[in-house]
């Protein structure tokens, strides 16, 4: 076996049609593979054996999971697929030349899980270097997050749950597509009164600093099917948190009444790729219904005061969603 290099590290993807069936990768991914675990449950007995030797050589694995962190710069490609893993599968984009939009919005009434029509996908990943490469099929996120500061390209982290990991080799013959990424400095900011007029009203020189956060709230669980690794995938309620950074003017002040009062507040973020596709820039649009649920005391940076605050979603019933999102890039499909 050769030396495992930094250099020759990489990441594959694969859509797969059933999931928890593993399938060839389609497409080479950016970024790094922050973390991963093949996280069996190891049992060690702890029996009356007549001896001080704690641990005989009987133990056994009773259970197996994988654990995936993949993170790094957000790109128009890549983001696609932690979306379809982690708020809504099945998405056909709508066309218009070479600009593909597509729109993630999960269910509140009907389950998300992997096997309903509409639910999220699932993938397998290969990972790994030139010293050994590995599999984990039945992949899906549990936790999504993107992030923005001035100056910076706009960050993207995946916490991903698959079923385990196993030794494999690399399909050949993949390279990544070419992208674009999100400057934050590009990024535009909106808020409003209503979800019918999001990004109708753009507010300038106040965002300094943003993470959206979502915990998808899917979890593996287990039954007795003569395997050791999980049989399916349960849902709980959910919702995103918004930590915003803002610059302290009348535009975060009047933000601020609205923590006092108790009121909703529409906020969009609409991040932006510096380059035309046909007509438009690559884009990614945030949009939630929220309510602050902290406005802690005033903060400094270079001489400006600002204020770090947090919002959560909540459902609004006329607009009958809490959170939308819309990625507008040149990928065609998964």
């Amino acid at each position: 076996m050769a030396d495992a290099l930094r250099a020759f590290r990489r990441i594959q993807i694969g859509e797969e049609v059933t999931p928890g069936t593993a399938v060839a990768a389609s497409m080479a991914a950016l970024g790094t593979m922050a973390s991963f675990e093949s996280g069996e449950v190891l049992h060690q007995p702890h029996d009356e054996r007549n001896t001080l030797a704690r641990n005989l050589a009987d133990d056994l694995f009773v259970g197996k999971e994988a654990h995936l962190v993949w993170t790094g710069d957000m790109n128009m490609n890549d983001i696609a697929y932690a979306l379809s893993m982690a708020i809504r599968g099945n998405v056909t984009p709508s066309a218009s030349g070479n600009e593909n939009t597509w729109t993630f919005e999960h269910g509140l009434t009907t389950a998300n899980t992997p096997d309903v029509a509409n639910g999220i996908d699932t993938f397998t990943f290969q990972y790994g270097d030139n010293a050994q490469a590995y599999q984990t099929e039945y992949c899906f996120a549990t936790r999504l997050e993107i992030s923005g500061a001035p100056n910076q390209v706009c960050q993207f982290t995946c916490d991903i749950t698959g079923r385990q990991r196993t030794e494999t080799t690399f399909t050949a013959a993949l390279s990544p597509a070419d992208t674009q990424r999100f400057p934050f400095n590009l990024a535009k900011f909106y808020v409003d009164t209503s979800g019918a007029n999001l990004g109708n009203t753009q507010k300038t020189a106040t965002l300094k600093g943003f993470t959206w956060t979502f915990e998808t709230m899917f979890t593996p669980y287990y039954t007795a099917d003569g395997e050791l690794y999980f049989a399916g995938v349960a849902e709980d309620a959910k919702k995103e948190v918004l930590n915003l950074t803002y610059v302290r003017n009348a535009t975060s002040e009047a933000e601020r009444d609205k923590y006092d009062a108790r009121t909703t507040t529409f906020l969009r973020l609409e991040l932006l790729g510096p380059t035309v596709i046909d007509s438009n820039e690559p884009h990614l649009i945030l949009d939630g219904a929220y309510r602050y649920v902290a406005w802690p005391g005033v903060g400094e940076e270079n001489g400006l005061t600002t204020v770090e605050v947090v919002a959560e979603t909540v459902y609004d019933s006329t607009w009958a969603k809490q959170l939308s999102v819309e990625l507008l890039t040149s990928l065609t499909g998964l």
